[in-house]
């Protein structure tokens, strides 16, 4: 993955809830469905990320830059 394909990653995880809902239940499964390729290393890493303090900050962030 790209450095691009992991901004993206995180920024999904950020501004769109049904993503984070997604990737609470497979990280790996909601990237592949949004086309984000992930080696073994990245997914085995990406796996350790505590998806709750994604939802954390994306309550603070102002709604109009969310996806509906």
């Amino acid at each position: 993955m790209s450095q691009i394909e992991v901004e993206r990653l995180l920024g999904r995880l950020l501004t769109d809830h049904n993503f984070r809902t997604r990737a609470t239940d497979s990280l790996e499964k909601a990237a592949t469905t949004e086309g984000i390729v992930l080696s073994q290393t990245e997914a085995l890493i990406l796996r350790s990320i505590d998806i709750s303090q994604f939802i954390s900050v994306s309550n603070s962030l102002d709604d109009s830059i969310k996806r509906s």
